[in-house]
């Protein structure tokens, strides 16, 4: 067995696009990451609810991942929802340390926007107990408020601390920044235009079957 770190990825991929699976795959190998595990949220307390059910975001994060021999979906947050308890990262984190046993390395992938709220998460000051983060860089991203400001100082490693040591550090990570968001793809379909080159294909299928994301109505 492999003792590799584990790097994850969590949002709502409402829907999945192609700018989710760059930073993904960039970070994998950047990170010397085994595996990649994308986790879908069930509804994050800190945005709008998903517009589509979580089993349609699943079904769209499988087919952009299929194929694939690194990344991977994994959905432990929208199951523990359909079982009525809260997703929390915490919980998560805690999970998937007890699986993958104390010693390899598991690496969370925050945006510096989310950064910037992590003093809003639950047991914020516990998660590196149970992994590393590794934030990219986004452009116009607040400022952190002091207390969050002073823990990622105090945390602060290279990337070769992260990819040897089991938790505990931060590291930045450096991708392509690809300007591509969820809010936008959804626009673009609402406006009746194409999404292609910007979702994966299988995707694209997918929510043109089932009739996702419909084109707003006019009434002017």
């Amino acid at each position: 067995m492999s003792n590799g770190p584990i790097v994850l990825f969590g949002g709502t991929f409402d829907p999945v696009h192609v700018g989710h699976l760059r930073v993904c795959l960039e970070a994998g190998e950047i990170l010397h990451a085994d595996e990649v595990w994308l986790v879908p949220s069930a509804s994050p307390p800190n945005r709008a609810a998903p517009e589509v059910s979580a089993a349609a975001r699943a079904q769209m994060l499988e087919r952009a991942l299929e194929g694939q021999s690194v990344m991977r979906a994994d959905f432990r947050e929208l199951l523990r929802q359909q079982s009525g308890k809260p997703s929390y990262t915490i919980d998560t984190l805690r999970e998937v340390r007890a699986e993958i046993g104390p010693k390899r390395p598991l690496i969370w992938i925050l945006g510096a926007d989310q950064i910037a709220k992590l003093d809003t998460w639950k047991d914020w000051q516990k998660l590196l107990d149970f992994a590393h983060f590794a934030v990219l860089a986004r452009p116009g991203a607040p400022t952190p408020p002091h207390a969050v400001d002073a823990f990622l100082r105090a945390h602060r490693a290279p990337k070769s601390t992260v990819r040897s040591t089991p938790a505990g550090h931060i590291c930045a990570l450096e991708v392509t920044q690809l300007s591509i968001s969820a809010t936008k793809v959804r626009a673009i379909l609402a406006a009746g235009q194409s999404a292609r080159y910007l979702v994966p294909d299988r995707v694209l299928d997918y929510i043109s079957e089932f009739g996702l994301y419909p084109r707003e109505t006019d009434n002017r």
